[in-house]
């Protein structure tokens, strides 16, 4: 789409199109490498555009794509966690769901929990604790319907969510099977959620 195309779409398409086009690049080639000119090109529209969408530039990108990220994995994490079985088994989905969106999308991975760190930009690094706040935040709902205390609940998922991303880093890095890792993970959030 050029330009002049693009003037034919409405604000909100527009929009759409440049954060796919920064999703796309970002993923592939890391938040680091990549600039405003990158993006433009990649979405074939003026810098000026990218600009006046996204006034805050790069990071502003940086957060849109980071929630587009989350919105499939809170998806997939609510259908995993909403099957009517025991809270164990629904931590298995749950966690099931997460091993496999990371294991199809090792890019995501890799921009959620590692290129935020990177950027050493504190708006950013905002965005890692809300993509961690909202894994919590399914995480924690399986286990409310266990015998963890409410008052251990976000520190019992917080080691749950931080065991399991050990785990898929792990996958990701070759040095377990996937499976393996998400074996371990199970036995040891319904370990935490048995008292």
């Amino acid at each position: 789409m050029s330009d002049t195309n693009s003037h034919r779409k409405s604000a909100v398409a527009r929009r759409a199109d440049i954060i796919h086009a920064a999703r796309t690049i970002f993923l592939d080639q890391g938040y680091a490498d990549v600039g405003l000119t990158d993006v433009a090109a990649a979405g074939e529209v003026s810098r000026g555009l990218v600009y006046r969408h996204f006034p805050g530039g790069r990071s502003d990108l940086f957060l849109a794509v980071t929630e587009d990220l989350l919105g499939e994995l809170r998806e997939r994490l609510r259908y995993a966690a909403s099957a009517p079985f025991s809270p164990a088994k629904r931590m298995e989905h749950l966690l099931a769901a997460l091993f496999a969106f990371f294991q199809e999308r090792p890019d995501a991975y890799r921009f959620l929990f590692r290129d935020v760190w990177a950027a050493r930009e504190e708006s950013i690094e905002a965005s890692a604790v809300a993509a961690r706040a909202s894994v919590l935040a399914e995480l924690a709902s399986v286990m409310a319907g266990t015998d963890v205390p409410r008052d251990e609940l976000e520190v019992a998922s917080a080691g749950v969510l931080g065991f399991a991303l050990a785990g898929v880093e792990m996958a990701l890095a070759g040095r377990v099977e996937a499976e393996t890792a998400w074996r371990v993970a199970c036995r040891y959030a319904t370990s935490q959620m048995e008292r």
